[in-house]
């Protein structure tokens, strides 16, 4: 933790009547930050809880049984309007009687600006030095990011071995995820979800090779398959479908809210994804997942819980080269057999029940 300036008040966390947390993104952190909210939730139950994220995930918490109010922040702005837009929706609270604690669970400047505005007595969380805060927390990257912020919550006094993740999703995305599978001739439950895409370039796993792997697949009797992806992967997707038998697959790239994909996710009986987003929310959703890792770190950013399968052949020194594009050559490091092999593993094992370990290959 790091040092503090200038007078703190005390925290009693039995006493508090309405509490902040904040993570703003990405949807990996967010999904991730869902045990946190559930575990202060525990820890004070006549507490209003407050969680600020970004706009474009509200689907994370809109239907969490722990959450009263959700605030969003908007899509990216300016310094100025962003520092204004976090002011504008944190006053009416103020207004009435403020916060008595807010937790920053990512750590960013961005985060520190909604934590700050909220004008709490008691501020904490993940961060540099920050001035009149209780306590900072400097990311470790060699530590899973639950682990560190459920440490986070351990310093404020919350009971809680594992701030483990887990997701709620509504009806109307149920029934809309049953209408689209029945319409495509698959079953509403029992599938592969494979989501191979990423907004970094390095952490995808090449597109022949994914294709490779759903054809032997296919080969095994492992499927059928459903796609997920952006508006912009739609194409891939379907390319990727078009290698499979007639019926034993369909793309939904494009076509999903998060609210929807949740659902999808949730009744997969595996899921094959590389280090993202769709990954950490199939982990919540206690779905076994071939998870498949180049330049990041499993230890920090991999799927939380039992039951699923890490892949990773090449590990760069730096845990932010996934930046580059250039590191894409940790992720071709990976055969396609021991993926497809992974798989076949985890499919076999959700056929007999609930694993009981994780498996990390590498």
């Amino acid at each position: 933790m790091t040092g503090r300036r200038g007078p703190v008040a005390p925290l009693r966390l039995e006493a508090c009547r309405r509490i902040l947390v904040v993570r703003l993104s990405s949807l990996g952190d967010v999904v991730r930050a869902t045990g946190c909210v559930t575990a202060l939730r525990a820890a004070c139950p006549s507490a209003e809880l407050v969680v600020a994220t970004g706009e474009p995930l509200a689907a994370v918490f809109r239907h969490d049984p722990a959450v009263d109010r959700l605030l969003l922040a908007a899509p990216p702005l300016p310094p100025g309007r962003f520092v204004r837009d976090a002011l504008r929706q944190l006053a009416p609270f103020r207004r009435e009687g403020g916060f008595d604690l807010a937790v920053d669970l990512q750590g960013t400047g961005q985060s520190a600006i909604w934590t700050y505005a909220s004008r709490a007595r008691v501020k904490a969380g993940r961060g540099g030095w920050r001035p009149g805060w209780l306590f900072s927390v400097r990311p470790d990257l060699r530590v899973a990011d639950v682990a560190e912020s459920t440490r986070i919550l351990q310093h404020l006094g919350v009971a809680t071995e594992r701030a483990v993740p887990r997701l709620s999703v509504s009806r109307e995305a149920e029934e809309s995820v049953s209408a689209r599978l029945q319409s495509a001739g698959l079953p509403e439950r029992g599938y592969l979800a494979v989501c191979p895409f990423s907004r970094w370039p390095a952490k995808a796993w090449p597109a022949d090779r994914y294709a490779a792997a759903l054809e032997r697949l296919g080969a095994r009797g492992i499927g059928p398959v459903v796609l997920t992806g952006s508006t912009e992967e739609a194409a891939q997707a379907r390319a990727l479908v078009d290698r499979l038998p007639p019926g034993t697959g369909v793309t939904l790239a494009g076509t999903l809210s998060l609210d929807e994909l949740f659902v999808l996710l949730g009744r997969a009986r595996g899921a094959l994804t590389g280090d993202s987003g769709p990954m950490h929310a199939a982990a919540a959703l206690g779905v076994s997942v071939v998870a498949l890792f180049g330049p990041t770190w499993p230890e920090r950013a991999g799927p939380e819980g039992d039951g699923h399968a890490v892949l990773q052949r090449m590990r760069l020194r730096r845990y932010h080269a996934y930046r580059r594009r250039t590191s894409v050559r940790a992720m071709e490091a990976l055969g396609v057999e021991e993926v497809v092999d992974a798989v076949a593993r985890i499919w076999e094992r959700a056929r007999e029940g609930p694993s009981a370990a994780s498996g990390h290959d590498g």
